[in-house]
């Protein structure tokens, strides 16, 4: 209530100083005008002397022997009572005593005669009284004023009942009608009427004075009328304005006209009291806020509007009635209260985003610090001699392990989404890449179940896009691990168009560099230098501002799982929401990762939706919208050769088949396409020149079949030699199966499925007739390009390369690691000496540079909580000795918020590692480090 009862405070204050009457004031003329015009009352007549009686009379002021004229004219007609809007207060201007007081005498017995005769009164700018002529004073029945109040606005809407004693000319008229006719009630409590128009000026029944002296009207039609004689030329006119003249300005005997027709009609205006409004203005805004307080944004639009159109309503209604609700101050304080509120709720959200931010930041850090602990002590304890007993216990440690990181991760993003504090980067990504790695990653879980993982991308669909590949991959990863999940059979495709939305248009940050995607690391701020970047790390030009083309990508993810029953799709997307409980129980999950990817996929300007029947698989489709980044990626120089070459694939899957023919149709090469061994054959005979053969395995019941069928192959094709590409599912026995068959299958080379660009590639080297193949006895895996792109996975029946951990042992680098944790001390040297380094070891900050005084060192592996001296402060410290300005500083810790990485960049540091700390991630993370601080320190 506190919010609305400040609304309604700062309203009352301004209530005090009038500062809503002007607003106020162009509500009630639109309510006027929204109420719509009444009729005059059609006992009032209007007079007046306009420019047709001046032209036939001479020019104003007229001689008062014509009003006489006029008066005996409508004694005749039985006017019930006429008023005069005319100052009669001395002789006409040039005219002798005797000629004037002739006049008014010949005036005077008119209205004598008359009997029912009203004139006007008035004050001059020095308050000085212009008294009629006093003859005629004495003569007329009554005298009224003729002064007006108009609004600041110059509209006139009300106008005081008496001025020092002297009623207004429309009260004195309907006084004299009272006394004459019918008795008319006039509100004696008040002290100024409030006029209710009834319709615009030219409504109202008036007659030319000069057509009235020359009987030019329906005779009788003035009888018993109330008459107002007042001027109506064009020159000369007071400056009044009503609701419904707002833009011209009309005489002033309307004003006594409308007076006359409120007090005919009894329905002058009525308002309520100031304190009235006060109190209704100071009960209604906390009332309004409670209301409110706490709903979300619809509920409180739609109660805000539903109380403002009923309070508008609620006037209309009134203003038939003849009450003059007040509509600004009560809507006013509607609206602020309803500001203050949202204001309010905004934030009391930010305090709660900031302590729910502060306590998943320090449960998050807590609960990695002892998982890094679990996680690679569980990972070192599987590569030691174990019975099988303690491997389960071992695996089933780890697997856990990594259960909870995943959560933890979910639980994280979820957060920042949530609070708006999740941030959409764009740097070149290539797509093909991005998918391989997200099914590279659920290849061993597919591979158990026997799923086959394909995917393919449509030729008009850009190579690479500008987006943020780290959230695009997210996605992926949340699709396709449920699929993997939910999918016993069959398989999981993933398969990517592109539409055009806006052609050439300008991308503010698409980066220069080609082949290269992620981004710098934020320059220290401390030191001033530059940061180098890291492994696949490009640095967005800001500078160049190119015009590409915008596109939506559309991915479809389609397995052949257990189906979702159309009932619980609308609950899909809730977070911690599954499809049913059963679900939970038996497949497991926490229900986030279809909620962050929706959010994802709308934060990238697309969209996430789901296709699915009951036992029939699902195909879940996200959109996001890019740019097209670089185009001028180079292929690798070993396939130039490759054009017009013939290959056949041999391929049960339709998706492999499409992306085998848009990812080869570049290079030149023709395919014809087989579903089967005997297709194959058929092929074969009728056209025996093909240049090789892509074989999937999964077409043949086993490897002796499949070495058979290659070997029948090459005999029809005449070539004992005719190179084979053999895609094999990643089982752990299928190379000694095909080992134990090399002999037959001499110049065949093996790739891995699910198939990666990269592993094609270098498989078609096998098939370049200018490029020399390597021996088919050799088991040794192809060499990796010299760009440092993805492992190859193409090999000529090879076993695995030496561990990747191995390595990055021909560099010698000195390394401390700075961690206040003794578990994870110990774990962080066993993963070093895992990778082939060796290292010592700092408790705090301090201790880190007191050692400092005593070694240089290479690598510095930088906790950023320590006790005396924490990382952040250790490092800025560090980059002002000159020393040990250029250290390589690596983050490496707990606190895994986005807002963490970049303090850790803006104190100087190099590279961020969060924990748990993955080996192949500090592997690279150590390969990253310059060469040339080694050959500084170490020559």
């Amino acid at each position: 209530m506190v919010p609305g009862l400040i609304a309604s405070l700062i309203v009352v204050t301004l209530i005090k100083f009038n500062a809503w009457l002007p607003i106020e004031h162009s509500v009630n003329n639109q309510m006027v005008r929204w109420r719509g015009a009444s009729e005059w009352d059609s006992r009032i007549v209007m007079i007046t002397i306009d420019d047709k009686t001046l032209k036939a009379l001479g020019q104003f002021p007229l001689g008062r022997d014509y009003y006489a004229q006029l008066l005996w004219q409508l004694k005749q007609d039985k006017v019930g009572v006429v008023a005069f809007n005319i100052l009669f207060v001395d002789s006409t201007t040039g005219q002798d005593p005797a000629a004037s007081s002739a006049a008014n005498a010949l005036l005077a017995g008119a209205m004598s005669s008359f009997g029912k005769v009203v004139i006007a009164q008035s004050w001059d700018n020095d308050d000085q009284a212009l008294m009629p002529v006093p003859v005629l004073a004495d003569t007329a029945i009554a005298v009224g004023h003729v002064q007006f109040q108009p609004d600041p606005d110059t509209i006139t809407r009300r106008v005081l009942l008496t001025i020092k004693g002297i009623p207004t000319l429309g009260v004195a008229t309907i006084q004299a009608y009272s006394l004459q006719k019918e008795l008319v009630s006039i509100p004696s409590e008040l002290h100024e009427l409030r006029i209710n128009w009834p319709g615009p000026a030219a409504a109202l029944t008036k007659l030319s004075m000069i057509d009235v002296l020359n009987a030019q009207y329906p005779p009788g039609s003035l009888q018993d009328k109330i008459v107002i004689v007042s001027y109506g030329a064009t020159a000369g006119q007071e400056d009044l304005k009503t609701p419904f003249d707002p833009q011209d300005s009309i005489p002033g005997g309307y004003l006594h006209a409308a007076v006359i027709n409120t007090l005919l009609q009894q329905n002058w205006l009525r308002s309520i009291s100031s304190s009235t409004m006060i109190g209704l203005v100071l009960l209604g805004g906390p009332v309004f806020g409670a209301l409110i307080y706490r709903q979300n944004t619809a509920i409180k639009l739609t109660l805000s509007g539903a109380l403002v159109i009923g309070w508008l309503m609620a006037c209309l209604v009134a203003l038939q009635m003849g009450y003059l609700l007040p509509v600004v101050p009560p809507l006013a304080t509607l609206v602020l209260a309803g500001a203050a509120v949202s204001i309010l709720n905004r934030l009391q959200a930010n305090a709660i985003l900031q302590v729910r931010s502060a306590f998943l930041n320090t449960i998050s850090h807590e609960i990695r610090t002892p998982l890094n602990a679990i996680v690679n002590l569980s990972e070192m304890l599987q590569e030691t001699p174990l019975d099988d007993r303690q491997r389960e216990f071992a695996e089933t440690l780890n697997h856990s392990s990594q259960v909870l990181l995943t959560l933890i991760n979910d639980v994280l993003d979820f957060s920042k989404i949530e609070s708006g504090r999740l941030l959409i980067e764009e740097y070149p990504l290539q797509l093909s890449e991005v998918i391989e790695r997200s099914l590279e990653m659920l290849a061993p879980r597919a591979a158990e179940k026997g799923l086959e993982l394909v995917y393919s991308i449509t030729p008009a669909t850009p190579a690479v896009i500008m987006s943020d590949p780290v959230r695009l991959q997210q996605i992926l990863l949340n699709l396709l691990s449920n699929a993997v999940k939910f999918t016993e059979s069959g398989e999981i495709s993933v398969q990517v168009q592109a539409t055009i939305i806006a052609k050439n248009k300008q991308h503010k940050s698409l980066a220069l560099r080609l082949g290269q995607l992620g981004r710098w690391p934020k320059s220290s701020k401390s030191s001033g230098r530059s940061q180098l970047p890291s492994a696949g790390v490009l640095n967005p030009s800001s500078q160049n501002q190119p015009t590409t083309d915008f596109y939506e990508i559309r991915f479809a993810v389609h397995d052949t799982g257990i189906g979702i029953p159309p009932e619980r799709i609308s609950q899909l997307f809730q977070p911690f929401s599954q499809v049913s409980a059963s679900t939970t129980r038996k497949y497991g999950g926490t229900g986030l990762g279809l909620s962050i990817s929706k959010r994802l996929s709308d934060r990238m300007g697309g969209n996430l939706w789901v296709r699915s029947y009951p036992e029939e698989g699902s195909t879940f489709y996200f959109t996001v919208q890019a740019h097209a980044g670089p185009t001028n990626i180079a292929l690798p120089s070993y396939l130039a050769g490759l054009s017009g070459t013939r290959l056949l694939l041999i391929d049960r899957n339709i998706t492999r088949r499409n992306h085998l023919s848009w990812e080869l149709q570049p290079l030149g090469i023709r395919l014809a396409q087989a579903t089967s061994l005997a297709e194959a054959m058929t092929f074969m005979q009728n056209d025996p020149t093909f240049d090789g053969i892509v074989l999937d395995e999964a077409v043949a019941r086993s490897a002796e079949e499949c070495a058979n069928a290659l070997q029948t192959l090459r005999k029809i094709a005449r070539n004992e030699h005719l190179p084979v590409i053999l895609l094999s599912a990643h089982h752990h026995n299928i190379a000694n199966t095909i080992a134990q068959t090399s002999a037959r299958l001499s110049n065949t080379t093996l790739v891995w499925k699910p198939l990666k660009q990269a592993a094609l590639h270098q498989a078609l080297r096998s098939i370049n007739p200018i490029t020399i193949t390597l021996p088919s006895a050799q088991l040794a895996r192809l060499p990796a390009e010299a760009d440092g792109a993805i492992a190859r996975e193409a090999t000529h029946l090879a076993t695995s390369a030496p561990s990747a951990d191995r390595q990055a042992t021909h560099r010698r680098l000195d390394i401390l690691i700075a961690e206040d944790n003794a578990i994870n001390q110990r774990v962080a040297l066993r993963l070093l000496e895992l990778l082939g380094y060796r290292a010592d070891v700092a408790s705090s900050g301090q201790e880190v540079l007191t050692a400092l005084k005593h070694q240089r060192y290479d690598v510095i592996l930088m906790d950023m909580r320590m006790p005396e001296l924490d990382g952040i402060d250790a490092t800025l410290q560090i980059r002002q000795i000159p020393a040990h300005a250029n250290t390589w500083i690596i983050a490496m810790t707990a606190n895994a918020m986005a807002r963490d990485r970049q303090r850790c960049f803006e104190a100087g540091m190099d590279d961020y590692l969060s924990k748990p700390i993955n080996r192949a991630a500090l592997g690279q993370a150590l390969q990253r480090v310059p060469i040339r601080y080694e050959s500084d320190w170490h020559s």
